[in-house]
């Protein structure tokens, strides 16, 4: 594989069109920080960055720092008496903390006390590339193939560490203006030394069925080629302008990867060639044994797709049944994603398989 460049925004054409953007955001609710209020007598709050449904991104200034501008993530106060969230975003950070790329988040150590949590990150100027995908998807070709290429390589170097990311989605990386970018949010990432990850059922903790891969489905840990399905999704989504599956509920999605296989991206943009259909189509093998081995090796096919053999990949998908179908014979593999999930979704997941209109 190629040493990673400093920078890459001499080799992806639509990088130029980035500009500084993220949605409207207000700070509201108990305990929120307000423009204008320091935190810690260090960081002052600017203005709000993104608002999830477990915590705010706030932009601020670092006084210790020459003012300079920093992000800082901050959990809703409803979630840090939770004591297996804040186990998660205790590692989020000591994960990101060990980690030094130039494709993947700077996250800045704290040696004095914290009054409340929080995780501070350098702050980049752009949006994500899910919203550049919103403005513009399906993207040429060229650009895809190095867009994916470029996060194998922090793939590559993240696996090499001993974690695996768990939640790639076009969300989380960020495109900055000067034609960097950068991986983000570690909070579902796992590493060798964790025995154990606790699951949260549906809900954001859980990552995105869109680009979940179908070990994730079944309720298994996952390892580097969980990443790559992943990778293999947004590639997808980047050439042909829409998900590999789609359907009426996250449950419905989430099966369809499961049973089937996606259309060939070819039906979808035919101006895709038979080479990167082969790339992405491997990438998005059901099962993992059948993806590329590591993200050096997809890497390595991206950086010159002409000599990859076409094996006829897309001649061999199997259409997944229909969702209820599908679902009624997989109900119990599914439930055995454990309690946590049962509790919540296990009336509504009955009704839409067993009752309602066939």
């Amino acid at each position: 594989m190629k040493p990673a460049p400093t920078a890459a925004g001499a080799e992806v054409e639509i990088f130029r069109q980035v500009v500084d953007y993220h949605p409207p955001c207000v700070a509201t609710g108990v305990g929120v920080l307000q423009p204008g209020e320091v935190l810690d007598d260090r960081f002052v709050i600017t203005e709000v960055i993104s608002r999830s449904g477990m915590s705010m991104i706030f932009r601020a200034q670092d006084l210790h720092r020459g003012n300079s501008d920093v992000a800082i993530k901050v959990p809703h106060m409803e979630f840090e008496s939770d004591a297996s969230f804040s186990a998660r975003f205790r590692r989020e950070e000591e994960i990101g903390l060990r980690l030094r790329h130039p494709y993947i988040l700077r996250f800045i150590p704290i040696s004095t006390p914290k009054s409340r949590p929080y995780i501070v990150t350098e702050y980049l100027r752009g949006c994500t590339l899910a919203h550049l995908l919103s403005a513009m998807a399906p993207i040429p070709e060229q650009d895809a193939l190095k867009i994916g290429s470029l996060l194998c390589q922090a793939l590559a170097y993240l696996h090499g560490e001993g974690v695996v990311h768990r939640d790639l989605k076009p969300h989380n990386v960020m495109v900055g203006c000067d034609g960097t970018i950068r991986l983000l949010d570690f909070g579902l990432a796992s590493t060798r030394d964790l025995r154990r990850m606790t699951f949260c059922g549906l809900t954001p903790a859980m990552g995105t069925p869109d680009y979940m891969a179908p070990e994730q489905v079944r309720g298994k840990r996952g390892d580097a080629r969980t990443d790559i399905y992943s990778l293999g999704a947004m590639m997808y989504e980047m050439l042909t302008g829409r998900a590999p599956f789609e359907g009426d509920s996250a449950l419905a999605v989430m099966n369809a990867r499961v049973v089937g296989d996606p259309e060939p991206p070819r039906s979808l943009n035919p101006s895709v060639s038979r080479e990167t259909e082969e790339i992405v189509l491997h990438a998005l093998e059901r099962e993992p044994s059948r993806r590329h081995a590591t993200a050096g090796a997809l890497a390595q096919e991206l950086g010159d797709p002409s000599r990859v053999a076409v094996t006829g990949r897309c001649d061999r998908l199997a259409e997944a049944p229909p969702a209820r179908v599908a679902l009624r014979l997989h109900f119990w593999s599914i439930m055995a994603l454990g309690v946590p999930v049962v509790a919540p979704v296990a009336v509504a997941l009955w009704l839409f398989l067993f009752g309602g209109n066939r």
